[in-house]
């Protein structure tokens, strides 16, 4: 097997890990304030844990990333909810709060330390890493699987990208993203009541944006963070 073909088996090997451990980090942020605040329900079930394993949906976290992979369009994709009790919080309205926006935070924690690993990265391993990093954020992996330290630039650029996407993405205000269940929690009862009636229709909403390229508006400042961090 040459080197590219090697090459491309750890770049699509990479990205699923990726996304498992990404999303496996978001799930028990959001179990582990649960917890925190009062409600063991997630934490009984061992949702604690960034074993991928616990928190595994087999269209979001299996069937879709595959197909993209394949299709070679940028993957993402979701695991299976967390099973939160209001009533065990011990303050309902602002735990609740801090639960759903756990996960999404915790996701731009791990991009911020990837960002500064990147940073490092490029400045410590010089012109040839940069090069790495930037056809990896290109998408461009002919070029940058000949470029030196290939696996750990893209290690480090997809990370960083993976993980402020799923923050951001969580954040998007339709239910049942995380963005709209906090949307749901400020929202006067009533009007709230009326908005959560989109919930069943919340998947086709964020397909619907995706297939109309409205999600670039959440790539394109990530890809311009990532852009300036490796060419300072």
């Amino acid at each position: 097997m040459s080197g590219l073909d090697q090459n491309l088996i750890f770049s699509g090997g990479m990205q699923l890990l990726i996304l498992l451990l990404a999303i496996s980090v978001h799930e028990s942020a959001h179990a582990w304030m649960a917890l925190r605040c009062g409600d063991d329900t997630a934490a009984k079930l061992g949702r604690i844990s960034l074993n991928p394993v616990r928190h595994i949906d087999p269209v979001g976290t299996l069937l879709l990333p595959v197909m993209l992979l394949l299709a070679r369009a940028p993957v993402f994709g979701w695991a299976k909810p967390t099973p939160v009790d209001v009533r065990k919080l011990r303050n309902p309205q602002r735990d609740h709060m801090l639960v759903t926006l756990a996960g999404p935070v915790s996701n731009l924690l791990v991009a911020g330390v990837m960002m500064v690993g990147l940073a490092i990265a490029v400045r410590t391993l010089g012109d040839g890493a940069r090069t790495a990093a930037y056809a990896s954020l290109l998408g461009d992996l002919e070029t940058a699987q000949q470029a030196p330290h290939f696996p750990l630039m893209f290690t480090l650029v997809f990370g960083a990208f993976l993980n402020a996407f799923l923050g951001v993405f969580n954040l998007i205000p339709v239910p049942p993203l995380d963005g709209g269940q906090i949307l749901l929690q400020i929202l006067p009862p009533g009007l709230a009541y009326r908005y959560a009636a989109i919930r069943p229709f919340g998947f086709m909403i964020v397909m619907a944006l995706a297939f109309l390229n409205l999600l670039r508006f959440l790539v394109l400042p990530i890809f311009a963070l990532l852009s300036l961090i490796i060419n300072l």
